[in-house]
């Protein structure tokens, strides 16, 4: 990829000018992981432990026959690859940040059983978890080009 000096720089100012809801932020990726990425999981035909194993068949699993079956196969197709980029942003994140987001949205860990595990009290994790979804958001943003943005821009 060649790059082009002007555009290099108009993202290097980008940094600059970005001023990001962290709440808002945090807040959308926590919907996404509650309502987007269960929807995902029973689109794709994977089950909830996608992120742990994430080894899947092209195939569809039960093919069915109408006038949409090719619109439910594009369906199923980017369903699987917009969950394989979830684990891509997931693994491009911090250790901590990673873990707490699998924690909490895969294994339904309890605040404090995810505290037990970090070592830290509850004020501590909930600053943590927030750093970790916007982690994630920053991740996905570039991993997922075709979804909607996760940030909340002020």
């Amino acid at each position: 990829m060649k790059f082009d000096m002007e555009t290099a720089e108009d993202f290097a100012n980008w940094f600059e000018g970005v001023d990001v809801d962290l709440v808002e932020t945090s807040a959308k990726v926590r919907k996404f992981f509650k309502q987007d990425y269960p929807k995902l999981l029973r689109v794709a035909g994977v089950g909830d432990s996608f992120i742990k194993a994430p080894v899947m068949s092209d195939e569809p699993k039960a093919p069915s026959f109408g006038n949409q079956l090719e619109e439910r196969i594009v369906k199923q197709v980017y369903a699987k690859e917009t969950l394989e980029r979830v684990g891509k942003a997931l693994n491009a994140l911090r250790d901590e940040s990673k873990q707490i987001l699998i924690a909490v949205y895969v294994d339904d860990l309890s605040a404090w059983e995810i505290c037990e595990r970090l070592g830290c009290e509850k004020a501590q994790y909930h600053i943590k978890k927030r750093k970790a979804e916007n982690e994630f958001a920053d991740s996905f943003e570039t991993c997922c080009p075709w979804w909607k943005d996760l940030h909340k821009y002020k």
